[in-house]
């Protein structure tokens, strides 16, 4: 079941972002770690492969809009031609739909090899608003058998389009995870000289920002619907301020580390 081989490294940086905590600043680019690697398929209009089409359901030959129904989804043969190709089709050649098969269980140690995307949370099916009993004791048995042992089910889905993997915990959470040849190389990360005092200066600046494992909430959505609401009663818009950046770390290490002291003894 193990799959070893990975893509190949990135070539690109696919953007760049600047690491902030008070007064330190780093300058990091980002690299994609992970590539598609389901058949790519794109649309065509009445199933034609010169007559591409664009997101808005125009032909991209003569800028028509043309109706939903005349779009075909289309895939490439290795031989470069055009077939159409829809969702039944890859589900019936991969997996069933809507049956996900257990190849095995994984334990619940090395739930961190594995790279997750969307979770989903299972629950036996109901019909008419009932839950059937005989499903739901089946579940409850599995959930718990999988919490004796410390595991989780490897499970393979097609719930749209090809199956993919995922992993079922005892807690009744279905992780959609990504297959080893699907994540990327490692890109070289190089080790600088560090000296003992730096390393331990780097080490109290983590322990002034704190440690800690909380619960993540999305605080950003508010201010963005903040800032729209302001902005739709003629608020000024506020710049965003420029990041500073300095090229003595040791010095931005310990202005930091003062910052953050000073932060926490502050009564709220």
């Amino acid at each position: 079941m193990t799959i070893t081989a990975l893509a190949k490294a990135p070539s690109r940086a696919t953007t760049s972002i600047t690491l902030s905590a008070h007064m330190l600043n780093i300058p990091i680019s980002l690299f994609t770690g992970t590539e598609s690697t389901a058949v790519t398929r794109k649309e065509f209009f009445g199933g034609d492969s010169n007559i591409p089409v664009g997101r808005a359901s125009v032909r991209k030959d003569t800028g028509e809009v043309i109706d939903t129904t005349d779009v075909v989804r289309m895939a490439e043969a290795t031989n470069g031609t055009w077939v159409a190709l829809d969702d039944d089709e890859i589900a019936a050649c991969t997996s069933p739909r809507g049956v996900a098969e257990i190849p095995c269980f994984v334990p619940v140690k090395n739930f961190d090899q594995y790279l997750t995307e969307n979770v989903y949370q299972a629950r036996p099916k109901r019909e008419k608003g009932k839950v059937n009993p005989a499903a739901e004791k089946a579940f409850g048995l599995l959930l718990a058998g999988m919490r004796a042992r410390k595991v989780g089910a490897l499970v393979k889905l097609a719930m749209r389009g090809p199956a993919r993997y995922a992993i079922l915990t005892s807690e009744g959470n279905l992780f959609l995870v990504k297959t080893a040849d699907a994540v990327r190389e490692a890109q070289p990360l190089d080790e600088p000289t560090l000296t003992k005092a730096e390393v331990a200066m780097a080490g109290a600046f983590i322990d002034a920002i704190g440690i800690d494992t909380p619960v993540i909430t999305d605080d950003t959505a508010p201010v963005v619907q903040a800032f729209v609401d302001a902005k739709a009663g003629g608020a000024a818009t506020k710049p965003v301020p420029a990041v500073a950046q300095t090229d003595n770390l040791m010095a931005a290490l310990e202005a930091s580390i003062a910052a953050a002291k000073a932060g926490k003894g502050k009564v709220a």
